[in-house]
C-alpha cells in the first residue's frame, strides 16, 4: 500500500514538473524579397513576426537573438545557406529552436507571390509549405501573408464564422448541405473554412432560401435573411477577435524605374514627326517658288527678284530633302526601339504559373 502511495506521489510531482502549455520554439530566418524594395520587405517581416507571436502554441525567437547567434564566426558557413532543407535544419539546431520559417516574397508589377516553408530542426524534414499568388494592390499582401502564416503553423486555426439572422423562428439552417440547427441559432456557426459556402434556410410554408455566402479568415460573416420574400437583406463582416491584428505601416511600392528603351522609341518617333512636318513646310515653300518661276516663264516677264526666288526655292528644296532623310532615319530608329521593347517584355517571366497541386511562383 505504501509503495502504491509513493508511486502516486512521485507521479503527481512529475506531472507538476512538466511545463504547462509547452510551446513550439520558432525562428524566422531570411525572408528573401524578389522585386520588392527593402522597406516593404522589412515591414512584411515585422508583420510575420508579430503575427507568429499571436498564434497559440508557438514562441518566436527575437530577431536580435537570431542574428546574434548566426553572427558567430563558427557558424559563418550557415549564413551562406541557399534554402536547402538539410542546411535550414542545421540553422534551426544552431538557433536552438524546434521549427524554422523561411521564404521568398516576390513582386512583378501588381502580381505578387510568396513561398513560405516550415522546417523541422530535429528531423531535417520540410513539414509544410505554402505557395500562393495574388494580383492587385500591394496592401493585399498583408491579409494574404497573415493567413498563409496560419496555414503554415496552425492550419486548424484557419477558419471563419457565419452568423445567421432570420426573423422567423423554427427555420432550418443548412451549410453546404449539413443541418446546423433551427432559428434562432444560439450563436455564430464557427470553424468554417474561408471561401464560399452554400447557405440554405427552409421553413414549411415559405419559399426556401439558397445562396452562396463568403467566409473570411478570422471574421464573422453576418447574414440577414427575409424568408417571407426569400432574399438576403443584409451582409456584413466583423472581426472575430476583439484584439486587432498587428499594425503595420501602409505598403507603398516605389514607382518602377523608367523604361529607357520605350522613352527612346517615343523620342525618336517625335523627332520623325517633327522633322517630317518641317520637311513638308520647306517642300511647300520650294513648290511655291517653283510656281512663281514657271509663271514668269509663261508670261515672258523678267522680274528683278526672280533670281532670288530661284535661289530660295533651291534652298527650300534642299532643306525639305534633308528633313525627309532625318524623318525617315528617326522613324526607322523608333521602329527598332519598339521591337527591342516588345522583345524584352516578352522575355519577362510570369510571377506565377500554374503547376501540379496549385499555383507555383518563385520557389527555392
Amino acid at each position: 500500500m505504501k509503495r502504491w502511495l509513493m508511486l502516486a506521489i512521485l507521479g503527481a510531482m512529475a506531472g507538476l514538473a512538466l511545463p504547462a502549455g509547452a510551446q513550439t520554439r520558432l525562428a524566422l530566418w531570411r525572408l528573401k524579397p524578389l522585386g520588392l524594395d527593402a522597406p516593404t520587405a522589412e515591414r512584411l517581416e515585422v508583420l510575420l513576426r508579430a503575427e507568429a507571436g499571436r498564434i497559440k502554441g508557438f514562441s518566436l525567437q527575437a530577431a536580435s537573438e537570431t542574428e546574434s547567434i548566426l553572427n558567430r564566426p563558427e557558424l559563418s558557413n550557415l549564413r551562406a545557406c541557399g534554402g536547402e532543407t538539410d542546411c535550414l535544419a542545421r540553422i534551426g539546431k544552431a538557433l536552438g529552436v524546434d521549427r524554422l520559417i523561411t521564404g521568398i516574397i516576390g513582386a512583378l508589377g501588381e502580381d505578387y507571390t510568396f513561398d513560405l516553408k516550415l522546417v523541422n530542426s530535429a528531423t531535417g524534414q520540410e513539414e509544410r509549405r505554402i505557395n500562393e499568388a495574388l494580383s492587385g494592390r500591394v496592401d493585399l499582401l498583408i491579409p494574404a501573408i497573415r493567413q498563409a502564416l496560419y496555414k503554415l503553423l496552425a492550419p486548424e486555426q484557419v477558419t471563419g464564422s457565419l452568423r445567421i439572422e432570420v426573423a422567423l423562428a423554427g427555420a432550418e439552417v443548412r451549410i453546404d448541405g449539413q443541418s446546423r440547427g433551427t432559428t434562432p441559432l444560439p450563436g455564430p456557426i464557427t470553424g468554417l473554412r474561408p471561401g464560399p459556402h452554400r447557405l440554405e434556410i427552409t421553413k414549411k410554408g415559405f419559399t426556401p432560401f439558397s445562396d452562396e455566402v463568403a467566409v473570411r479568415f478570422q471574421q464573422t460573416t453576418r447574414v440577414q435573411v427575409d424568408l417571407a420574400s426569400s432574399v438576403m437583406t443584409g451582409l456584413a463582416f466583423e472581426n472575430e477577435s476583439a484584439e486587432p491584428p498587428p499594425a503595420i505601416e501602409p505598403l507603398i511600392l516605389p514607382p518602377p524605374p523608367p523604361n529607357r528603351v520605350r522613352s527612346a522609341a517615343w523620342g525618336t518617333l517625335a523627332t520623325a514627326a517633327g522633322t517630317g512636318l518641317l520637311a513638308g513646310f520647306f517642300g511647300w515653300r520650294s513648290q511655291s517658288a517653283e510656281n512663281l518661276v514657271a509663271h514668269a516663264a509663261r508670261n515672258s516677264t523678267l522680274d528683278p527678284g526672280l533670281e532670288d526666288t530661284i535661289a530660295r526655292g533651291r534652298t527650300y528644296a534642299t532643306l525639305a530633302n534633308v528633313g525627309i532623310g532625318i524623318a525617315g532615319a528617326a522613324a526607322l530608329t523608333s521602329l527598332v526601339f519598339w521591337i527591342i521593347d516588345w522583345s524584352s517584355a516578352e522575355d519577362v517571366p510570369s510571377p506565377a504559373t500554374p503547376g501540379a497541386g496549385g499555383t507555383v511562383g518563385f520557389r527555392f
